[in-house]
């Protein structure tokens, strides 16, 4: 479970389509010598555009380099410079869930337990989590302390105190996922039901975490809420907020909608038969036609 690979750089607005870009041209762009120049980054923001790149399910490493993942190349096709905000809804999704690549992301979506906290409560409960899971001396502070400053430079707003550096705000900002309570003090933000797609929220639905489809058409509402990787971790969503999404989805792809049962006591969802990959690609074509929720 890896730490601090961001180089202290939180994703910054243009950066994931410059890479795309480069990578698609050819698979070694940002291990070349001359990427610096060509993509007009410092050495060190290089190697954090690479880390980011797999971290947000966009790319994956290859003998070669770098190569798109199905998922980068339907983001490449149909919205290369990331202006939609159902991408960047399945950006964040696949960042929460980079357990092997940006393992504190994955921990803070996932399973960090406080609303409201600041770097001491942030850094003491990751450094105590990270020795749970590993048999490993434990992390370096500093480590973890830059681990906090990325994640809340990537989800924060800018503030105008800022100077113009730190004002290269992160697209995932947009999302309002991490709100400031008072200087220092931050509290995380359910994501709102209302922006969120019918599509992207059953794109996530269908996969046990990303790569991996649910093995069974049915899963509990329970699991859907509270699991690692699940809609609930990851938006921060509750039952009210899962199902107004749910109902909006079966008034505008009826052939696509999640019913809910209750069989024994228990609360399931019954998935349609469909692949994640193919609810993506009918998003992007929906939204070619401007097409909302």
């Amino acid at each position: 479970m890896p730490y601090g690979k961001h180089e202290s750089f939180h994703i910054r607005e243009g950066w994931l389509s410059k890479g795309m870009a480069a990578i698609r041209h050819d698979p070694r762009a940002l291990r070349s010598e001359t990427a610096p120049i060509e993509l007009g980054l410092g050495r060190n923001m290089v190697r954090a555009l690479r880390f980011w790149l797999v971290a947000t399910g966009l790319t994956q490493k290859s003998r070669s380099g770098q190569r798109l993942t199905p998922f980068g190349k339907l983001v490449w096709e149909h919205d290369p410079y990331l202006e939609d905000e159902g991408t960047l809804w399945l950006i964040h999704y696949h960042l929460a869930c980079s357990r092997d690549n940006a393992t504190a992301w994955y921990w803070f979506f996932n399973h960090f337990a406080y609303s409201v906290f600041d770097q001491e409560i942030f850094v003491e409960e990751l450094g105590r989590w990270a020795i749970s899971q590993s048999t490993r001396r434990a992390v370096a502070k500093r480590t973890l302390v830059r681990d906090f400053q990325v994640l809340v430079r990537t989800y924060l707003p800018s503030r105008r105190d800022r100077s113009p550096e730190d004002l290269m705000e992160s697209p995932l900002a947009e999302l309002r996922l991490l709100g400031m309570v008072e200087r220092g003090r931050y509290c995380r933000l359910p994501a709102d039901p209302d922006r969120i797609h019918s599509l992207i929220l059953l794109f996530v639905l269908l996969q046990r975490h990303p790569d991996e489809p649910w093995p069974e058409r049915q899963v509990g509402l329970t699991q859907v809420l509270q699991e690692p990787m699940s809609a609930g971790r990851v938006f921060n969503l509750g039952t009210t907020g899962l199902l107004a999404v749910l109902d909006r989805l079966a008034m505008r792809y009826p052939q696509w909608a999640v019913r809910l049962t209750r069989t024994a006591g228990l609360d399931r969802l019954t998935l349609p038969d469909v692949h994640p990959l193919q609810v993506l690609g009918r998003y992007y074509q929906d939204r070619g036609k401007r097409m909302w929720r």
